[in-house]
């Protein structure tokens, strides 16, 4: 392998970390590697201002659509992911709606977010000075020659050559650092399929699958064939019918029968990514008990739904996630 790549291997790797910073920074500067066509001068320049936009853009979808944990602190989370939820929660605020939208399909201008979002870049430049830029290169006491800083300025400066050997090793570099993120965010969070979560993200491949499958199993807890939404109780109509994850799909991220329910399309966007109350939570259990009663026990799903109530997933993943 190349000694400037392997300097590259040994600290996306072998970095101590507190935070996912590290990685963040490592993956932008590849992005921007990749994407760069300035390859006229000997010595290319990348804008903290850049690096800065691709942070928000990795943690905004990775907080919007996860929640993801990116610190050590649950108390005290890192300032950039500070700054992002701030942002997340001025959008939501704006659009009136708790739905989430991917980074790249935002457009701040249009929604009157243009000063908030460039007060997040500012704010997010200036953690990336005083924190990341110099530490990403320390490893065990040394100081790795992958790049040079001019910190007052906000420039990270590399050789074309160097450039050009991450653009041809880009592959390679981004599977470690997503296989590191991906450590770092099982260290700090107790949610489930980390790896699945980081690619989708990674690959702007986040699809819901159609729940009306589910149909079938549900509506065996209606024997009159009135359907009842799950949290107020009251009949439901068939343009009104939605199916919710009792514990939201973005701690999951899967579609299991021990956790669908039928509500009121209103409940579910209100709802949105809180997690359940105990009293939910012991309604769900209590309902799994009854379906498990009414299902054959000759299929797949029949034997999902029994391994959930015997091993008390409900309460157990309810419990890790209020952790």
């Amino acid at each position: 392998m190349d000694s400037y790549i392997k300097k590259w291997n040994d600290l996306i790797l072998n970095c101590s970390f507190d935070n996912t910073y590290k990685m963040a920074w490592a993956k932008a500067l590849v992005e921007l590697s990749v994407t760069t066509n300035e390859h006229k001068e000997d010595i290319i320049i990348f804008d903290f201002n850049e690096i800065a936009k691709l942070f928000v853009k990795y943690y905004w979808n990775q907080t919007i659509h996860f929640n993801l944990i990116q610190g050590s602190n649950i108390k005290k989370p890192p300032e950039i992911i500070s700054y992002i939820k701030e942002l997340i929660s001025l959008f939501f605020k704006r659009k009136q709606s708790l739905q989430p939208i991917r980074f790249e399909k935002m457009d701040f201008n249009t929604i009157g977010l243009s000063r908030e979002y460039e007060i997040t870049i500012k704010n997010t430049v200036k953690t990336l000075k005083q924190d990341v830029c110099w530490r990403f290169k320390n490893l065990n006491r040394e100081t790795y020659d992958i790049y040079e800083l001019d910190r007052n300025e906000g420039k990270v400066f590399l050789y074309k050559n160097d450039v050009l050997k991450i653009k041809q090793f880009s592959d390679i570099l981004f599977t470690e650092i997503n296989y590191r993120w991906t450590q770092m965010l099982e260290g700090f969070n107790y949610s489930p399929r980390i790896s699945r979560k980081v690619r989708a993200i990674d690959d702007n491949n986040i699809k819901r699958a159609s729940l009306k499958k589910f149909h079938h199993y549900l509506d065996l807890m209606f024997e009159d064939g009135n359907r009842k939404c799950f949290y107020c109780g009251e009949n439901l109509l068939e343009s009104e019918i939605s199916v919710d994850h009792v514990i939201p799909w973005s701690y999951m991220f899967s579609d299991d029968l021990w956790n669908l329910v039928y509500c009121h399309k209103g409940e579910n966007s209100k709802k949105s990514n809180r997690l359940p109350s105990e009293e939910d939570i012991a309604r769900l259990e209590e309902r799994n008990k009854q379906l498990l009663q009414r299902m054959q026990n000759n299929t797949k799903d029949y034997d999902q739904l029994q391994i959930a109530v015997e091993k008390d997933y409900v309460k157990k993943f309810w419990i890790s996630f209020k952790g």
